[in-house]
Formats: structure tokens, sequence, C-alpha cells
């Protein structure tokens, strides 16, 4: 504890034993003995009540039994979307706005990976952290998955009279 060994010890009572004097030294010690008594029996009566009051355990076997990674933000939420995913009715499909009457599935959560990241005349994007990167060919796709839409639609165009027209 605090990195004290026998030998710090042994010289800390050395260099009180010189300070203090043979004579002051016991008491010193007595008194120094009763302090951290009080301070423990305080330390521990500290703990009990809150433990009475919280109704929380305070044992080292018992907040170990406890999964604190429950309480993970990130966590939280992929479980609250994995169940959403897993509440809906199988075969649950999304109507296309520019097709009314024709059913088309919803894309996985792998097909929108990567996305916002995509642009118009782009072969390959990376996915993966540093790390791990993973560079996926977005030619071999399949032609609805969105990713493969977003880099095969053509950049937008500005009118070039527009740039150069000087400002009113």
């Amino acid at each position: 504890m605090f990195g004290l060994t026998f030998e710090k010890l042994v010289l800390v009572a050395i260099i009180a034993g010189i300070v203090l004097g043979p004579h002051r030294l016991a008491a010193s010690t007595r008194r120094l003995a009763d302090t951290a008594r009080s301070l423990r029996a305080f330390v521990d009566a500290t703990r009990r009540r809150t433990e009475q009051e919280l109704g929380v355990p305070l044992t080292r076997a018992e907040w170990d039994e406890i999964d604190l990674r429950q309480y993970d933000p990130r966590r939280i939420v992929g479980d609250a979307l994995r169940d959403a995913v897993a509440d809906r009715p199988p075969g649950s499909l999304d109507v296309d706005s520019e097709t009314p009457g024709e059913a088309v599935p919803e894309p996985s959560t792998d097909e929108w990976e990567g996305l916002d990241r995509v642009r118009p005349g782009q072969k390959y994007l990376v996915l993966g952290d540093a790390a791990h990167p993973r560079r996926l060919l977005l030619a071999g796709l399949p032609t609805n998955d969105p990713r493969r839409v977003a880099a095969e639609t053509p950049p937008p165009t500005e009118d070039a009279s527009e740039l150069h027209a000087a400002p009113a």
C-alpha cells in the first residue's frame, strides 16, 4: 500500500526516533495507532450506514457480481435497435414511393455501413477501423445496394454561366 516496503518503514522509524527522541517516540506511536484505529472505525461505520440507507452493496464480492457494462449507452442503444428489428413481423416490407404498390425489402444494416462516405464515381469503399481496414468493391455489390447506387449517381453539374457571372 502506497509503495511502502519494509526498508522504507524502518527508515521512517529511524528518522522519527531521531526527530522525536526516544522519550516522545512511544507516546507519538500510541497516538498514531489510535488515530488509525478511529479512522478505520469511521470508514466502517460510514460504509455500513451508506449500505443501509441506499440499499447498495458496497462489499467487493457484491460489486464484482454486478455487470456495470449493462449501463453503457452504446450497449443500450445497440440492444434497443436489435430488439426493434427482431420485433418486426417476418416479411414486413416498406413500400417504395416511386412505384406504389410494389413492395421492396428493407436493406440490412450491412448495406447502410459506410453509405455516408460514398461519392459519385468512387470504386472502393474502405470499411472497418484504421487497424483493420476492409476494401469493398462497389461494383461487386448488388445493383439495388444503396452504396452502389450512390457511387453510380452522376455528380451534380453546375451551370458554368452561373460560376463566372459577376456579382450583382
